[in-house]
């Protein structure tokens, strides 16, 4: 999923396509959904409101799009608090640096840890 790095264009110029074959923006083209996001995020401003989700590299395009799309008006994480008091909102914001390549537009969208909120177990 992360076209973005370096090797994908590797992959791209090998003549067998079977290294092709499970990368994500192929196989979003076997069903509509991806076009359905994107009409979706065309649509109007849009805020993201991210739980249980890591943004790692496996989806860093379909991050990408999201993020860095004129109509995303901020990105507010539910970071996971552990019982020994730590949490992972920082991890969560580095994962999500990685999906920007305007690293001041990522600034502006993120919400400040002190505006977003833990998850709670037991609601999901």
């Amino acid at each position: 999923g992360d076209e973005m790095h370096s090797d994908f264009e590797k992959l791209k110029e090998r003549e067998d396509g079977e290294c092709l074959r499970n990368v994500k923006s192929i196989q979003y083209l076997e069903a509509s959904n991806y076009k359905k996001v994107l009409r979706f995020i065309e649509s109007a401003p849009f805020h993201v409101v991210i739980m249980g989700h890591s943004c790692g590299r496996s989806d860093r395009t379909l991050l990408h799009t999201i993020f860095e799309h004129s109509n995303c008006v901020s990105i507010k994480l539910c970071y996971y608090r552990k019982e020994d008091g730590t949490d992972n909102y920082l991890e969560m914001v580095q994962n999500i640096s990685r999906n920007f390549v305007r690293m001041e537009r990522m600034r502006d969208m993120v919400v400040p840890k002190p505006q977003c909120e833990p998850l709670v177990r037991g609601i999901i």
